[in-house]
């Protein structure tokens, strides 16, 4: 990416994302968010050990930095930055890659990932929760909705806004959990009725294989 511009061949809606990010990103504010709340002491070190060192002209500013030290091209570097900063959430940072030809971001194993378009819930390589009938359950598909696209924090913000009534989030968690395949995890209302949190089950010790006797 000449510049950090978006060439010919990358959609409209993504060159409009993209340029959004960089005006966000190529700050010293930007620079200086990454440099303590993201980058590790490696990252710094690799950078020059200093941020007056590393945000330059010279080494295109606060993409530059994150190109120094994870090693990725600058398209890649732009989308991560602007994720990892709040500005994107998951989805619409793993769409930028993709419409940039990148490589798209590996899942964390101990997170869920809601499929809409398949209308499963998987976790842990299974698929613990379907949706057969999205129009007649758009609560528990809101609520999964929102989990996916920031990333299945340990907890959301209730979807439905601040007019959501208490029973309704308890109707939603109640059929969430009473669909769930397994017990690997399950959702709970927060307890003072403003948000919603998953759970995981420990992972259960791997049995070890019985000696087998020789005679």
């Amino acid at each position: 990416m000449a510049n950090h511009k978006p060439q010919p061949h990358v959609p409209e809606w993504a060159r409009s994302e993209i340029e959004k990010a960089y005006y966000r990103v190529q700050n010293l504010t930007a620079a200086r968010q990454l440099w303590d709340r993201v980058f590790t002491e490696k990252d710094r070190r690799k950078c020059g050990g200093t941020l007056a060192a590393a945000w330059t002209k010279e080494t295109a500013l606060t993409v530059g930095m994150y190109c120094i030290a994870r090693g990725t091209t600058a398209d890649r570097a732009l989308v991560e930055v602007a994720h990892a900063l709040g500005f994107l959430n998951d989805r619409l940072r793993d769409d930028l890659l993709k419409a940039l030809g990148e490589k798209p971001t590996e899942r964390d194993p101990e997170k869920p990932h809601w499929d809409k378009q398949a209308r499963e819930l998987r976790f842990r390589g299974v698929v613990v929760r379907k949706v057969p009938k999205p129009a007649l359950s758009r609560n528990v598909v809101r609520i999964l909705d929102e989990f996916e696209d920031f990333g299945w924090p340990p907890r959301i913000e209730d979807p439905f806004g601040e007019g959501g009534k208490d029973d309704r989030r308890r109707r939603a968690v109640e059929t969430l959990n009473n669909g769930m395949l397994n017990k690997s995890m399950w959702f709970e209302c927060d307890g003072d009725g403003t948000g919603f949190i998953w759970r995981a089950a420990p992972r259960r010790p791997a049995k070890k294989a019985a000696k087998r006797e020789w005679r």
